[in-house]
């Protein structure tokens, strides 16, 4: 019993340190390649933007290479489903959050806002990191690094869902508006379903393929829209 404790709470440190390595990398990439990413020039731009993700990957997924591969080896082609299906009710889930949320507080999350602008300014770099390299980074430091901590699937999906949701509004810790607040709920409404596709496969591949579904989707309505 006290074994299982503490591998649980391993689990948890092992998750939060994941995180906190994440932030701390990412933070580290856009003060080093600050003058390059605010670059003129679009090349020079885009190229480090993607870099930075690419480095993420590489430290991030280097710790879980061995999950990584492992995942990779058995995943099944019915796991394809149950990440479509999964994405599809955390997509109809979101939708109907996102609906309410805008009219209270009008607008869009930040972090959307900043997303649109990057993928206007550098549609092939964005699409690259938003659609390939960030769900993957991402799916690594807020699942798969927490497997290990939660014996129920709900409790799992629930925690890490919630710290989904609030790294991506953490644009709230700079500009204090309260009402940024409420899109922790389609994010976090997201990212529940995302855990869950996960948990019913223990493969990684599985929830980023529901990640990868929902960017790949949002991206190229952008494109196509304007």
């Amino acid at each position: 019993m006290i074994d299982i404790l503490e591998n649980k709470v391993l689990g948890v440190l092992k998750g939060i340190g994941t995180i906190i390595l994440y932030f701390i990398v990412s933070l580290f990439c856009s003060y080093l390649f600050r003058n390059y990413i605010l670059s003129d020039n679009i090349f020079v731009a885009s190229l480090f933007q993607v870099l930075t993700y690419v480095i993420l990957l590489l430290i991030i997924g280097g710790i879980y290479h061995k999950r990584l591969i492992h995942d990779f080896k058995n995943f099944k082609k019915e796991y394809v489903g149950i990440a479509l299906k999964n994405w599809i009710i955390g997509l109809g889930a979101m939708f109907i959050a996102n609906i309410i949320i805008s009219s209270i507080a009008g607008g869009i999350a930040s972090n959307e806002e900043a997303n649109r602008t990057l993928l206007g300014n550098y549609p092939v770099s964005s699409f690259i990191s938003m659609v390939f390299l960030g769900p993957l980074v991402e799916e690594i430091t807020f699942r798969a690094s927490f497997k290990s901590a939660f014996s129920k699937w709900y409790i799992f999906a629930l925690v890490t869902a919630l710290l989904f949701g609030s790294a991506h509004i953490s644009s709230f810790i700079t500009t204090k508006d309260f009402l940024e607040l409420l899109y922790l709920i389609p994010y976090s409404t997201l990212g529940f379903f995302f855990a869950k596709a996960f948990y019913e496969t223990d493969n990684i591949y599985t929830s980023y393929l529901a990640h990868m579904f929902h960017n790949g989707m949002c991206v190229i309505l952008l494109l196509i829209i304007g």
